[in-house]
């Protein structure tokens, strides 16, 4: 139930049961087309009163004291003792008022029945106590639902930042060990490759801080970690990367395809063999898809805690809404197929 219902229901609800009940005499009058004594009336209000008490006495003490604690002798005990000295109270007030007004005359002239007038009240009282509880349970229970949801989003938040203080060592690693790798080999190549480490750096720490970042600006940051891959490699690996036109309304999970892509580089490709590495980003609607199809020079291209950690991010992130295949092509080659809806 959300909060504003919830709370016009406990603040309307009573108060309209409160009119209803102090009205109901009146229009039973107006209906009948009776005069009805002041005695009447006095002893609806009294028996109002006293049920608001005991609903208020509910609300506001005996669920949360007891109830709520499982003891419910203590509460069914509570309730009956108030019930008993509001029904004792309300009825010798109604005979104390009535005899100020009207003078020395028996009180049981002004109440037509004792016993009928304390079952009413105890019927209302039971009424009023069984309304607070079910209105203090369901608004605790809803407060709970809340501060559950909410200490698991702390929770989740908390995983996801750990998750991606994980991942920016591990992808920062990985790319200084093929830049020390290249060093060696051409050292141009491996000054074009800190300066575009640089960017990538750049967009790292000062663009991931949010959950979700612009779909252009993640592109960009696989297009320049590919070219800084490209940049060690001999011409008989072949790379190809394809990705969609920018949506500039849709965002994503900051280096979500990175561990895939870094998975792929590093199990796809022998410097002896042939090697391939073909992804292609594809974008429908608010799906888009990440198709890696690589050679595979490993046992085990699942592995590693990039992968580990991207498994974990997507099942917080868009729990239901992303599909994860990998495996052998059957051919020596390997595949990776995510697809994730980003919007819900």
């Amino acid at each position: 139930m959300p909060a504003f219902h919830l709370n016009r229901t406990k603040t309307v609800l009573p108060i309209l049961i409160w009119v209803g009940i102090f009205l109901a005499p009146l229009l039973i009058a107006m209906l009948e087309g009776q005069p009805k004594p002041f005695d009447w009336f006095a002893t609806n209000f009294f028996q109002t009163l006293s049920i608001c008490i005991m609903y208020y006495l509910n609300y506001f003490v005996f669920v949360d004291r007891y109830l709520m604690r499982q003891r419910i002798k203590r509460f069914a005990l509570a309730n009956i003792a108030s019930a008993l000295i509001l029904s004792v109270i309300d009825y010798t007030l109604v005979g104390i008022w009535m005899l100020d007004v009207y003078g020395s005359v028996k009180q049981g002239v002004f109440i037509q029945s004792s016993i009928t007038f304390f079952i009413v009240l105890y019927v209302l009282f039971a009424l009023a106590a069984s309304l607070s509880v079910a209105i203090r349970m369901t608004e605790n229970s809803y407060m709970s639902s809340i501060k559950l949801a909410d200490a698991r989003k702390m929770q989740a938040e908390t995983e996801l930042a750990n998750l991606k203080n994980q991942l920016n060592p591990h992808f920062l690693f990985n790319t200084l060990n093929n830049i020390y790798a290249l060093i060696d080999i051409d050292n141009e190549r491996s000054k074009d490759a800190v300066h575009d480490l640089s960017h990538l750096l750049r967009y790292i720490i000062y663009d991931t801080s949010p959950l979700t970042v612009p779909i252009s600006g993640e592109l960009a940051f696989i297009k320049k970690y590919v070219h800084i891959e490209q940049i060690r490699l001999t011409d008989h690996c072949d790379i190809s990367l394809r990705m969609p036109p920018v949506d500039e309304q849709l965002t994503i999970a900051p280096m979500l395809f990175l561990p895939f892509i870094e998975n792929a580089f590093k199990h796809g490709i022998n410097y002896s063999k042939p090697s391939f590495i073909h992804i292609e980003i594809t974008l429908n609607g608010d799906t888009i898809r990440c198709y890696i199809h690589n050679s595979d020079h490993a046992k085990h291209s699942e592995g590693g805690i990039g992968i580990i950690n991207s498994t974990k991010r997507l099942n917080l992130l868009y729990p239901g809404r992303y599909s994860l295949k990998q495996g052998s092509d059957g051919k020596g080659g390997y595949v990776t197929d995510l697809a994730v809806t980003l919007t819900q």
